[in-house]
Parts: C-alpha cells; structure tokens; sequence
C-alpha cells in the first residue's frame, strides 16, 4: 500500500491560516513540544495536519472563551478620572499633615539649637571672665609690691 501523503504546513502559514501571529504559533508550538514532520530549505520546519488540527481547535475554543464586549464610554473614563483625583486629593492631604507636623518638629529642633548655643555661648562667657579677674588680682598684688623697697619685701 502506497503512504498517503498529509498536508505539511509551516509555522507561518500555521499562523496565517488561524489568523494568529507567528510568535503566537510558535510559543503554542514549543508549549505543546511538537516535532517537525521534516526540514525543508532554509530550514524551514514543517509540521503535520495533526498539529493544525489542535492548534485550530484551541484557538476557536480560545476565541469564543475571551470575546470581550468591553465598550468603555466617556462616561466611565470621566468617571475614573474622577476617582482618580479624589484619591490623589487624600494623598495630598496626608502629606500636607505630614508636613505641617514636620515643620513643626524642625522648629522645635531650631529652639533646642538656639538654646544650646546661647547656653554655650554663656558658659564661654563666664569661663573667659574668671581667668581676666584672677590676672586682675595678680597684677594689683605686683604693683603693691613693687612700691615697697627690699627691705620690706623680706621681712614680708
């Protein structure tokens, strides 16, 4: 008996014929790990009948499944636009909260610096006087000294 020769197809005119891409052919040919019947020029693979058959029937299966009646009208973008903003507007007034308590603590933070320099400002003051009245002292001690004679610096 003589072989009856089936269709071969390519993976293009797979495509072509189910109205599907050829990337989309080939990924369902991988996906299902079909062989080749054979290689023809340029390495073009082809495939059998069979492999149309099951892509065919899984694409009129997939096309029923996802018809989508999705009209959207410019009321429903309005619509969403509009909760959009709204919830954009809830962002903005939690930041804005967010920012006054933040500005709040930095005046805080201002205070506390202000007092700390003024505190240190007043501890140098204080630090640098004792020393000027010491050398005060010290220097009214020398001039009565030195209006005394010898004499009296040694029996003092």
């Amino acid at each position: 008996m003589a072989k009856s020769k089936s269709k071969t197809y390519t993976t293009s005119e797979l495509a072509k014929l189910l109205g599907i891409s050829v990337v989309s052919a080939s990924r369902f040919i991988v996906k299902h790990n079909f062989k080749p019947v054979k290689t023809g020029n340029h390495n073009a693979k082809y495939y059998s009948s069979d492999v149309y058959q099951q892509m065919k029937d899984y694409y009129q299966n997939k096309a029923k499944s996802s018809i989508k009646q999705n009209h959207v009208t410019k009321d429903d973008i309005i619509e969403q636009l509009q909760l959009r903003i709204k919830e954009q507007s809830s962002t903005i007034e939690l930041l804005k909260q967010q920012l006054n308590i933040k500005d709040k603590q930095i005046a805080t933070a201002t205070k506390i610096a202000d007092q700390a320099q003024k505190l240190d400002l007043t501890t140098h003051n204080q630090k640098s006087l004792i020393p000027a009245e010491d050398s005060n002292h010290k220097s009214s001690t020398a001039n009565k000294e030195s209006q005394h004679g010898a004499l009296w610096k040694l029996f003092h």
